[in-house]
């Protein structure tokens, strides 16, 4: 299947979008194009709408998307993230041309009321990554499906030349419910803390960003993984990051909540907690126990190269395209 990929990649290489392209190349025949929305000059590919209530949506140019369509020839358009969509009439353009149209939202539900509430039911295809939203998809008309999150594992792997310096590493910026966390974590471990603006909250001189493969270094820095679940909307959520670190074989702590027991087995692949001091108590029973904590390590990954891979998420879109396009014929 030849497949036309938009995306664009805030944070460079270790960016989801950018490795779900990468993973996408070794599934079928694949062009990825960089829209280039997070670059400092405006992106020549999309137009940002102007309606009131849609500031998150970006309009792909049509006669860019047309071009590109003309040059590739492709069967399928896929739309990943950034709040973009083709434009109404170009949809219907193309998918009278027999091309099918999918969209993906990684970032609901926090985005859906300014992205995907505007543009997915003009897709033949809509994905999102919470399955809390699926309800607001159904109301406006789209049977939108779950694709969670993943990992690719030829980026996100074991350096087993990294020390493990950290009992516990945390990769994410700053936010109120988490500061109490990292506050408590520092009176009985070593916390190695990665993410923009830690340090003006007093947790100097750590904190600062680390993209590309320095992430992947950072990741493999800590003995364990801490996952916040909640968005910035303060949802709970599964984060992509915990499928990051279990693929470069960092034993994952997270709270307790039952979309997390679809992926990986509370105590068997990964630990759960309720209480800020059940997590202190956790860490400290599992950082003794050198043998447990890596057949933890050891379990999850095994269990995310089997089922949770950005490849194995691109099988399955492909699948339905497929069968999506050969109920068409």
């Amino acid at each position: 299947m030849r497949v036309l990929h938009f995306g664009s990649y805030w944070m460079k290489n270790n960016d989801i979008v950018y490795l779900m392209a990468q993973d996408l190349f070794d599934v079928c025949e694949a062009e990825a194009i960089d829209t280039l929305l997070y670059e400092k000059n405006p992106s020549p590919w999309v137009t940002k709408s102007p309606l009131p209530g849609q500031g998150g949506v970006n309009w792909l140019s049509d006669e860019r998307v047309r071009q590109a369509v003309a040059r590739f020839k492709p069967e399928a358009i896929i739309c990943n993230s950034g709040g973009m969509s083709l434009t109404p009439h170009l949809h219907r353009e193309l998918q009278a041309e027999g091309i099918t149209t999918v969209g993906i939202s990684l970032s609901d539900p926090d985005v859906f009321p300014t992205q995907g509430a505007h543009y997915a039911p003009l897709f033949d295809l809509f994905y999102t990554n919470a399955p809390l939203s699926l309800s607001d998809y159904q109301r406006i008309g789209c049977a939108a499906q779950s694709l969670p999150f993943a990992a690719s594992p030829r980026f996100h792997r074991p350096l087993p030349e990294v020390e493990r310096v950290y009992d516990v590493i945390i990769v994410g910026h700053p936010r109120p419910d988490r500061l109490a966390v990292v506050a408590e974590l520092d009176r009985h471990f070593k916390v190695g803390l990665y993410g923009r603006g830690w340090k003006y909250l007093g947790f100097w001189p750590r904190g600062r960003q680390v993209n590309g493969e320095e992430q992947v270094v950072a990741l493999n820095s800590g003995r364990t993984y801490l996952s916040f679940s909640r968005t910035v909307a303060g949802f709970i959520n599964v984060k992509v990051g915990l499928f990051e670190a279990i693929a470069c074989g960092t034993p994952v702590f997270t709270e307790e909540f039952t979309e997390m027991e679809q992926y990986f087995a509370y105590d068997q692949e990964i630990v759960g907690y309720q209480t800020l001091p059940e997590l202190v108590a956790k860490l400290h029973e599992y950082l003794s126990n050198p043998v447990k904590l890596a057949a933890l390590a050891e379990k999850s990954r095994a269990r995310l190269l089997r089922e949770h891979t950005w490849a194995k998420r691109w099988e399955r879109v492909l699948a339905d395209v497929a069968q999506l396009r050969a109920g068409h014929k």
